[in-house]
C-alpha cells in the first residue's frame, strides 16, 4: 500500500514531545531537575517560614521555649508547598526542554515535507522530500520496537530518537483507506512490537 501525506513542524514537535516520555536519557535528566526544583521550593518555604513565623506572638514563644519544636513545625509546612507544586515542578522540564528544541529548529528548511510510504511485507519504505533534498528510509517490521501515539499520530520508533510519524487521519484517504492503512500497520507490528 502506498499512500502520501505532509508532514509539520508540529507534527515533529509532537515526536519530541512523545520522545520525553521514553527516553532514558530524558527520563534520568527530568528526575534531576525535579528533585532539584522540589529542594529549592523546600529550602525557599523554610527560609521564608523562618524569618515569619516568628513574628507570630505564639510561634515567637514557642521559637523562644522549645527551638527543636519550632523546627519540626517549619520543616513541616515547608513540605506543603512542594506537595501542592509537584504538578508544575513535573512539568518544567518538559516545557522548557520543548522550548528549547522549538528555538532551536525554527529556521530548520525540513519542514513541511512530503512524506511517501510504501507499506510491504517486510517493511517500510519511507521517502522524504523537502527544501533541501530528498531522504529515503528503509525499516523492516521487526525493526520497530515501540509504538507511541497521541490524539493525532503514531510514531513508529525504529531507533531510540528515531521515529516514523504517521498521522491518524490522512485527508488524501477516504474513511476505509484510513482503516485499511491503521490495520495494516497493526496486522505487521503485533508480530513485532513492544507497546509502551
Amino acid at each position: 500500500m502506498n499512500t502520501k501525506y505532509q508532514l509539520t513542524f508540529e507534527d515533529f514537535m509532537a515526536l519530541q514531545k512523545d520522545s520525553l516520555k521514553r527516553s532514558k536519557h530524558h527520563k534520568a535528566r527530568y528526575n534531576i531537575t525535579t528533585v532539584a526544583l522540589a529542594m529549592m521550593v523546600f529550602l525557599f518555604g523554610f527560609i521564608v517560614l523562618h524569618i515569619i513565623l516568628p513574628m507570630s506572638l505564639y510561634f515567637y514563644n514557642l521559637y523562644l521555649n522549645s527551638e527543636n519544636t519550632f523546627k519540626l513545625i517549619v520543616v513541616c509546612l515547608a513540605i506543603i508547598p512542594v506537595i501542592l507544586m509537584r504538578p508544575l515542578i513535573g512539568k518544567y522540564y518538559d516545557f522548557v526542554t520543548l522550548r528549547k528544541l522549538k528555538s532551536a529548529y525554527k529556521n530548520d528548511k525540513r519542514w513541511p515535507r512530503d512524506v511517501t510510504l510504501h507499506l510491504h511485507e517486510t517493511g517500510i519504505h519511507i521517502t522524504s522530500s523537502y527544501v533541501n533534498g530528498i531522504k529515503k528510509t528503509d525499516v523492516a517490521w521487526e525493526s520497530i520496537k515501540v509504538v507511541g501515539e497521541d490524539d493525532h499520530h503514531f510514531f513508529l520508533y525504529y531507533e531510540t530518537n528515531e521515529a516514523i510519524i504517521i498521522p491518524k487521519i490522512i485527508a488524501e484517504l477516504n474513511e476505509s483507506e484510513n482503516r485499511r492503512l491503521h490495520d495494516l500497520i497493526n496486522q505487521h507490528l503485533n508480530r513485532h512490537v513492544v507497546n509502551e
